[in-house]
């Protein structure tokens, strides 16, 4: 990391601030400035170069700007899940909400269950539990996202019409090489050559959506059922260790489906990538909700 990074959190310190401001007060109030100033610029060049160099204050700069770092990204993920989910056509808005409202409902009947059996480990739970469980809700979202913009894609867009372009193309470029040389022959020939590699880049695309749909269903059904499963258990199940394993569990075996929708951003417009910021969602609903 760079020193100057260090430096400029020490001198922008409040408190270092307050004595700077005070030292500097101090001289011009005590008659004396040409002392008292060099005195005080003198201390701070000592206590910049001392903490700025501080193993323990460079940690807890750096601790705070990943720390400030994770907020954004939080807001950012909050924005763009609201977004989505506004973009979403009614069905499929609601299809989110009712799997939201049951997580939650869930939550509350494995919080009673538990507490009628003496263990107050609602918090644990939260901890252990719901980070998981928005992940798997912001994955689902994602997957009636693309749904809807494959649904989109496919409305502009036909396989017939690709490949008829492609013949189109094709038969032009025939005609152009068929033709005596002239001026302009290899420069039409050669933007016939990047025409048809577009047509066919996009007849790939058109494939790879078509073989990608099914999978996004399947993929949502799938996430439906393994979610709810995942809520339930908090009904059957007091060991939050336990419930943590089946959530890592789960959350392992969508990585798969997450390079699926990577793969798609041609079509959706938002990259899909390791360790992104998930939005909270039943996590929020918890704290608004009580």
């Amino acid at each position: 990391m760079s020193l100057s990074k260090y430096i400029k959190a020490a001198f922008t310190n409040r408190w270092n601030l307050l004595g700077l401001a005070g030292g500097i007060g101090f001289s011009l109030l005590s008659g004396a400035p040409e002392i008292g100033l060099p005195l005080v610029a003198a201390a701070e060049i000592a206590w910049l170069g001392f903490v700025g160099t501080h193993p323990r204050f460079r940690q807890f700069v750096d601790v705070s700007e990943h720390r400030q770092l994770q907020q954004d990204d939080a807001r950012t993920a909050e924005i763009r899940m609201r977004r989505m989910l506004t973009s979403l056509p009614r069905g499929a808005q609601r299809r989110f909400d009712v799997l939201m409202e049951q997580c939650e409902e869930l939550r509350k009947i494995t919080r009673q269950f538990q507490q009628a059996h003496g263990a107050d480990t609602d918090e644990a739970i939260a901890e252990v539990r719901l980070e998981g469980l928005d992940r798997l809700l912001w994955l689902f979202l994602k997957l009636l996202y693309t749904e809807n913009s494959l649904n989109r894609f496919f409305e502009t867009t036909t396989i017939d019409q690709i490949e008829r372009e492609i013949r189109q193309v094709k038969g032009r470029l025939n005609r152009e090489n068929a033709r005596p040389d002239q001026e302009q022959r290899s420069r039409i020939i050669a933007t016939l050559q990047d025409n048809l590699k577009t047509c066919e880049q996009r007849k790939r695309n058109f494939e790879q959506a078509r073989d990608s749909y099914e999978l996004v269903k399947a993929e949502q059904r799938r996430l439906e059922n393994k979610i709810r499963s995942l809520a339930e258990l908090g009904i059957s199940r007091g060991d939050p260790a336990s419930l943590s394993s089946e959530v890592d569990t789960v959350a392992g075996s969508i990585h798969e489906t997450e390079a699926t929708l990577s793969e798609l951003e041609f079509v959706t417009g938002f990259q899909t990538y390791e360790d992104e910021a998930v939005p909270e969602i039943v996590t929020r609903k918890v704290v608004t909700g009580e």
